[in-house]
């Protein structure tokens, strides 16, 4: 990212009150030591006393509960891999933890306990976490609290990019029993193969923190593959609860075989919905081309929709198939202020990362309604992404069903806008 970009981006966040999300992530060492004349640079090699020298964290909202300088209080699951400090290329500080398991091992999986139990009643978690040798990791956080009877799981999937620092926001996906969050005895973090089950695994992971929960979750509706159905049959139903949607846009695909018009798309905006960027990749996985021609297809898809009167939704980006590269995530991060992808759970509020936003299927019936009463209920953001509405898709009456469960909910249906700017 350059120095204009970031100053560019950084006084757009300001101005919505979201400083504390720290935007551009793109590589975290670069924006944690700065190439900014304005920013002091410091060395990531050594300390004046030999050893490695701290790398600033970004400036996030919440507390630190772990930044891993000191590893032992984590103790490595049995047959579960294998636990040690990674100082080569630090998230903060000094250190991370390196998780690795052989081919032969199903997964990695470390924990920590806690004697006189942590009150995390009114928190959300977030972590950062690099990953490399594959597309694909899931990432499982549990909370006994106080015992493995009583157990509040929080699971990300993640599609890339590898050999990136990302943050991970964790929404609720499981609770069993009743968990007491006043009395949290023992943290797990497991981390597993997702995609490609071949292969060793290993990830690093770094500053799980708390944030405050929000009183109330938030719903947004993100509409997939600029299908006309979205006009004319979600448009109608979500108006009469006054619910804007995201419409993720290949502008290749506009007036095509039951594809949105241009016209259609403008009333969509009308209507207060978000137009936001998606380029066009085919059958190919975007990070699959060429660094050139994926910024290419990102500059171009964001250009047609600001030149179109849709500046705002161009803010936004959704991932094509889902997958991205280490160059991708670079690039995105350049061009636009928040990114989706699937994740397959809620998300945790506030944002620490607004280029990593999960999503999971609107049409999963109870689950989909778990996951909107998980938003709810701990303050976390959940948003349902939806393809064909209708014929070939998700029946009209089922889709009108949810939008009145959702609407008994304690949820904000937001756009995406509305998300970033913290509305």
């Amino acid at each position: 990212m350059t120095n204009r970009n970031r100053r560019s981006f950084i006084t757009t966040i300001a101005a919505t009150g979201t400083l504390g999300l720290a935007g551009c992530l793109s590589n975290v060492r670069e924006l944690r030591r700065g190439d900014d004349e304005s920013t002091p640079t410091q060395s990531p090699s050594e300390s004046d006393d030999g050893g490695p020298e701290a790398v600033d964290g970004p400036d996030l909202p919440g507390t630190p509960l772990e930044d891993f300088e000191d590893l032992d209080n984590w103790v490595t699951m049995i047959d579960a891999g294998s636990l040690e400090a990674e100082t080569d290329d630090p998230y903060a500080g000094t250190q991370s933890a390196n998780l690795t398991a052989d081919e032969g091992t199903d997964y990695t999986a470390i924990y920590s306990t806690h004697d006189e139990g942590m009150d995390l009643r009114d928190s959300n978690l977030s972590l950062a976490v690099k990953f490399t040798g594959r597309d694909q990791l899931q990432l499982t956080l549990e909370l006994f609290a106080p015992n493995s009877r009583n157990v509040h799981t929080l699971r990300r999937t993640l599609t890339g990019p590898s050999d990136r620092w990302l943050r991970v926001d964790f929404g609720t996906s499981r609770v069993d029993t009743q968990p007491d969050l006043t009395d949290v005895r023992e943290i797990r973090l497991t981390a597993r193969r997702r995609g490609n089950l071949n292969g060793t695994l290993e990830c690093s992971v770094d500053d799980l923190r708390a944030v405050d929960r929000p009183k109330s979750g938030k719903v947004v509706l993100l509409f997939d593959g600029t299908l006309e159905s979205h006009y004319t049959n979600a448009l109608e139903p979500m108006n009469e609860y006054d619910f804007s949607g995201v419409e993720a846009v290949m502008p290749e695909a506009l007036g095509g075989d039951d594809r949105l018009t241009l016209d259609q798309l403008h009333e969509l905006d009308d209507a207060g919905w978000d137009v936001a960027a998606r380029p066009r990749t085919g059958a190919q996985f975007i990070h699959e081309y060429t660094p050139e021609e994926q910024e290419g297809m990102i500059r171009r898809t964001k250009a047609y929709l600001e030149n179109r009167g849709f500046e705002d939704g161009a803010r936004h980006f959704l991932t094509p198939r889902n997958v991205l590269g280490p160059e991708t995530i670079d690039l995105v991060r350049e061009y636009h202020e928040q990114a989706f992808r699937f994740g397959g759970g809620p998300n945790g509020l506030e944002l620490t990362d607004p280029h990593n936003v999960g999503f999971f299927a609107g049409d999963a019936g109870d689950e989909t309604k778990n996951y909107v009463d998980y938003a709810a209920e701990y303050g976390q953001l959940a948003v349902l992404h939806f393809e064909y509405i209708g014929e070939n898709g998700m029946p009209v009456e089922a889709f009108e069903a949810l939008l009145e469960y959702i609407d008994e909910q304690d949820v904000a249906v937001v756009t995406a806008t509305e998300l970033l700017e913290g509305r």
